[in-house]
């Protein structure tokens, strides 16, 4: 806790100043405006990883606290510093739970804000989040370092970008730096479809060292890909379809995925309910050893892909999940929902949401993984004020339960932010 205060004591101290400034404009016409979030979070878990002795069992409270400032300093230049502190109080132990204080984000925005560059530390996230994220859900987001372009063309945008991901140091401050190697690049386009709109890109990710099924080694790998999205009536849905090659040190890469959400709005009916089937598919290695990487790699994306609890990884997998979600009124929204996960190759594994192998695939022909049950609540207090309730149950299925530990996961989050 001494470490929570001491955060939020440097945070103070460099607001303090700055918020006599909150959307004010001095004589330059320089203008400055101030905000921030405090999030406290209460989570408990259980059988990390299915294994009743994993260290990260049991409770633990994660705090971020936020301190931005955007300037604007002429029309066609603009800048933004965000500082950042997490902290972590429990047995639980990872990086990008922590980082005692670092800048998330120190950028200029160079031009319009219908074509302009951003250049130095920033957020991104592309579409739907699935294969880049700025990883809310931890508690040290997601950054970047590097050049990136926003220009709006009609009913169109498009975005170019050269980035380098910054690595989070748990311990010190202002000490985070870039990865020795971890880059991504690329062009991503958004506009009008027939019905609803779409996406597509082209994108570049390159790692120094990547763990895979195929052993580790440098790699660069290539995913094109289109998303189609949208509602009409009651009708929403969301379906992207990407394919990935590439090399893995002297192996090629070809691995695919196709990802699939349907669903209905009753915005007229009470509580205004929300049914959804989600319906996903990702390549894996289909044989070991034969000059093909096959694995899907979902590069830097969200965690929570099937729960909240974020145990399980999109690659190498199918899996069906159906939602609901109710709305009481505008301020409170209740959902539940299960998951069903299978491995696709036997000859591969199942991995984590970093793309980590959680189990390798000998010992065990099945495909069935893990069943989810999942519900939660929230409930907006105010407009700077907001609360959430989630929990989890996971049931390992045949595979887990004959390649090594197979205890049930429970999962229980309680989150407080404030913003101002």
């Amino acid at each position: 806790m001494k470490a929570c205060l001491a955060s939020l004591t440097t945070l103070a101290l460099f607001a303090s100043p700055a918020i006599a400034q909150d959307n004010t404009s001095d004589a330059e016409g320089i203008d400055i405006e101030i905000s921030g979030v405090l999030r406290e979070r209460l989570t408990y878990i259980d059988n990390v990883n299915f294994a009743p002795e994993n260290e990260d069992n049991g409770w633990f409270l994660i705090q971020r606290a936020q301190l931005t400032a955007d300037a604007t300093l002429t029309p066609d230049l603009r800048a933004r510093v965000t500082l950042q502190s997490g902290v972590l109080e429990g047995d639980a132990f990872e990086p990008i739970q922590r980082n005692d204080l670092d800048i998330q984000e120190a950028y200029l925005e160079i031009g319009p804000k219908n074509a302009f560059v951003r250049i130095g530390r920033q957020e991104v996230g592309l579409g739907s989040y699935r294969l880049v994220s700025n990883r809310d859900g931890t508690n040290i987001k997601r950054t970047w370092d590097g050049v990136r372009g926003v220009a709006t063309l009609g009913d169109f945008t498009v975005q170019a970008m050269a980035l380098s991901e910054v690595v989070v140091e748990p311990e010190g401050v202002f000490n985070d730096p870039i990865a020795e190697g971890d880059t991504l690049a690329g062009v991503y386009l958004t506009g009008p479809a027939p019905i609803g709109e779409f996406d597509a890109y082209f994108l570049y990710s390159g790692f120094d060292a990547r763990r895979t099924i195929e052993g580790t080694d440098e790699q660069d790998r290539y995913t094109i890909g289109a998303r189609w999205f949208g509602e009409s009536g009651q009708l929403f849905w969301n379906m992207e379809g990407l394919y990935q090659f590439g090399s893995h040190g002297d192996i090629d890469i070809s691995a695919w995925s196709l990802a699939t959400n349907t669903g209905l709005r009753f915005e007229d009916a009470p509580w205004k309910p929300e049914i959804m089937l989600s319906a996903n598919i990702a390549s894996g290695d289909g044989e070991n050893g034969d000059g093909t990487l096959g694995t899907f790699d979902a590069l830097f994306p969200r965690g929570n892909y099937f729960s909240q609890a974020a145990i399980l990884g999109p690659s190498n997998f199918t899996n069906i999940n159906p939602s609901a979600r109710l709305r009481p009124n505008e301020d409170i929204e209740l959902f539940a929902d299960v998951n069903f996960y299978w491995r696709l190759e036997e000859d591969d594994g199942v991995y984590g949401p970093p793309f980590i192998l959680l189990r390798a695939p000998g010992g065990s022909d099945a495909r069935f993984v893990n069943t989810s049950i999942s519900a939660g609540a929230s409930w907006r207090v105010s407009e700077q004020f907001d609360l959430a309730l989630i929990g989890t149950h996971s049931n390992p299925g045949r595979f887990i339960e004959e390649t090594g530990p197979a205890a049930n996961i429970s999962f229980v989050e309680f989150t407080a932010q404030y913003r101002f």
